[in-house]
């Protein structure tokens, strides 16, 4: 898994290093890696979309950089 580092400067003039992943993996609910999110529509959330993640073997394109989850095609 790539993993990222970053020098950031503290207030009084120090120094902290972070660093972290790049990338954590997330799986469909068929088991299979999500390279996607549903683009359902759900006011109630903050983005505004469903976003579940979904791989593109269950996703269902509904227009271009549009998918749906099945949840949300049945």
């Amino acid at each position: 898994m790539p993993r990222w580092g970053k020098t950031v400067p503290l207030p009084g003039g120090g120094v902290a290093f972070v660093d972290g992943s790049t990338s954590r993996r997330r799986y469909c609910g068929c088991g299979r890696v999500a390279t996607l999110q549903c683009d359902y529509p759900d006011p109630k959330r903050k983005s505004g979309t469903c976003d579940r993640h979904v791989c593109r073997t269950c996703a269902v394109s509904v227009g271009p950089d549009r998918d749906y989850c099945q949840h949300h095609t049945w």
